[in-house]
């Protein structure tokens, strides 16, 4: 997708080359490429003709279009611009944007005018050439145009400016309508491509569009240079708060015509900056790693106003990241409920319902991994199985781990120093970059990609008949001092089990939790949730099951690594 670039803006000035005089010396239209006389700045001019106004305006013999107009109007039906986040309603141009069409359409020779019988003939072509200025019929891909822009058009919508409150420089039509003008003076290049006012640091977008958390976001205030990737995305300005808008978008002849996007394929609109050039963090790097949220593998999917029934599983970096709020994460040692990078991303909370704007981190994840839980591969398999966390981590549940809400448990004797009894977990905590600030690393943090198994921050070894070693239960120690679990302090065979019969710690536990509407065959308590794959029902029985004696006490009912568990107890219980 790099590297497709088409057109940019509806004005003539982006085709020309040779002379032509500076932007601050714009400020007449005889200065300006849209002076299309024989004197004209441009290299499509007339052969002979030295008026200027006239490819436009006529004192007599017009169209009877105001302002004294001298060309046809397009007959044309054009494809408008649709999207599932307008609110506006479009149709076909209109008014001064009709007019504007009249050459950047294509379909009208520019020396076509109704004040003379003959055309006026053209060195550089007839029509407008093929190019960044020449839009075509298809206005799909361009900002829409031509709809009644009201107050209730931005209470309804809730990210636009009321348009009494727009700068005298952005003017709606007559009728109250937004058109090509608005944005565009036909007669002044001097603030380039043509614009009513300098777009630097957003400044003619964010005159209408006021998105919520944009001030002081890090797209909004970043001073990152763009020079490195400059040159294939075409951005205008030099850092990244001065193309703000721009950074991402562009208003007209979009790749990606819904949003109005730089690139058809979202993420690329992520990655031109978030791969090593622009950005600190390079996220390119990351979904490269075998174990990844890898927006590349989808397209076409991902809607913003999406709803999760029915929707088919994919995962966009807008799923997660909500661009025009995205803030940079203060560094802290202790727990917080949300990122800052995760401002304003949609979720899901505890109890299944979404919700416009995430309070902690797991209501995110759990758009993915709850009730539409997406299929993961190498999952374990379970005596009592589920893939729905939102249940899994559900405080009636007989054992979770603390990442909704914290847990009353006093068995858990093995936690590492600093990390409390009833301290709260994030997904995060677990699930991250093995090279980021978590693991010790200098990476961005996040679950972008790994190099372990589940995009665990740490090494998590699942297989039977494994070596124990700090590295093999990495993920687990983290937390669960080595010291504490292989001395017995809390399950007196952890030592036997995990050393001597060479068990992995997830043969027994689920690191989730134990969903109290799947829960069957065991207590389930201590995230005890057997691998059915490594644990066999005992023979004369059929059972596999485990029974909570109190604390520190239970009994076993099972076979593991060939050898028989009938009601074999462990501890005396309070």
């Amino acid at each position: 997708m790099f590297g497709h670039h088409r057109r940019l803006w509806i004005v003539p000035c982006l085709f020309v080359v040779g002379s032509v005089p500076t932007l601050r010396a714009q400020d007449r239209v005889s200065e300006t490429v849209h002076n299309l006389s024989v004197s004209g700045p441009g290299t499509i001019r007339a052969l002979s003709e030295q008026q200027v106004c006239i490819f436009c305006h006529a004192p007599h013999n017009t169209s009877g279009l105001r302002p004294l107009w001298n060309r046809d109007v397009p007959s044309t039906s054009y494809r408008i611009y649709q999207s599932s986040t307008l609110n506006a309603r479009p149709g076909q141009p209109t008014g001064a944007s009709k007019l504007c069409l009249s050459c950047h359409d294509g379909t009208i020779a520019l020396g076509s005018v109704l004040s003379r019988a003959d055309r006026i003939r053209m060195s550089g072509g007839e029509f407008m050439p093929a190019g960044l200025s020449n839009l075509g019929t298809d206005l799909s891909d361009d900002h829409p145009i031509s709809f009644f822009y009201t107050s209730g058009l931005a209470a309804s919508d809730g990210q636009l400016a009321d348009p009494h409150t727009l700068p005298r420089e952005v003017r709606l039509d007559a009728a109250g309508e937004l058109q090509c003008t608005s944005c565009h003076d036909p007669h002044s290049n001097a603030n380039g491509k043509f614009l009513v006012m300098p777009n630097e640091y957003g400044a003619l977008c964010t005159s209408c569009h006021r998105m919520h958390n944009w001030a002081g976001s890090s797209h909004q205030s970043s001073s990152r240079s763009v020079a490195g990737a400059q040159q294939t995305v075409g951005w205008p300005y030099s850092t990244v708060a001065e193309n703000a808008c721009r950074s991402c978008h562009r208003s007209h002849t979009a790749g990606g015509r819904e949003r109005l996007l730089i690139f058809e394929d979202e993420e690329d609109n992520c990655l031109s900056c978030h791969a090593g050039q622009v950005a600190r963090a390079n996220i390119r790097s990351e979904i490269d790693k075998p174990s990844a949220h890898d927006p590349r593998l989808y397209q076409g999917i991902h809607d913003p106003v999406e709803t999760l029934a029915g929707s088919r599983a994919h995962v966009e970096c807008a799923d997660c990241h909500n661009p025009h709020a995205v803030s940079a994460q203060p560094t802290t040692t202790g727990y917080v409920p949300i990122g800052a990078t995760l401002t304003r991303a949609r979720g899901v909370t505890s109890a299944g319902a979404e919700i416009a704007e995430a309070r902690y981190e797991y209501e995110v994840c759990f758009r993915c991994h709850a009730d539409s839980a997406v299929e993961i591969p190498q999952r374990i398999v379970r005596q009592s199985q589920t893939a729905n966390l939102r249940l899994k981590f559900s405080p009636s549940n007989p054992s979770y781990h603390p990442v909704v809400v914290a847990s009353p448990s006093r068995d858990t004797v093995s936690l590492v120093p600093g990390l409390p009894s009833g301290s709260l977990i994030r997904c995060t905590d677990c699930h991250s970059n093995d090279a980021g600030p978590g693991a010790g690393g200098t990476g961005p943090a996040g679950p972008h990609g790994s190099i372990h198994d589940f995009l665990l921050e740490r090494n998590y070894t699942t297989r039977d008949d494994n070596a124990e070693s700090a590295y093999e239960y990495a993920m687990c120690y983290k937390c669960h001092q080595r010291s504490s679990i292989l001395g017995d302090q809390s399950f007196p065979g952890h030592r036997r089990h995990i050393e001597q019969e060479r068990t992995p710690c997830s043969a027994c536990h689920d690191p989730h939790g134990i969903s109290m509407t799947q829960a069957m065959g065991s207590d389930h308590t201590h995230l005890i949730n057997f691998d059915i794959r490594i644990v066999r029902p005992e023979q004369t029985t059929g059972r596999i099951e485990f029974r909570d004696l109190g604390r520190f006490a239970g009994t076993c009912t099972l076979v593991c690594h060939g050898k028989q568990h009938l009601d074999e107890r462990y501890g005396m219980g309070e």
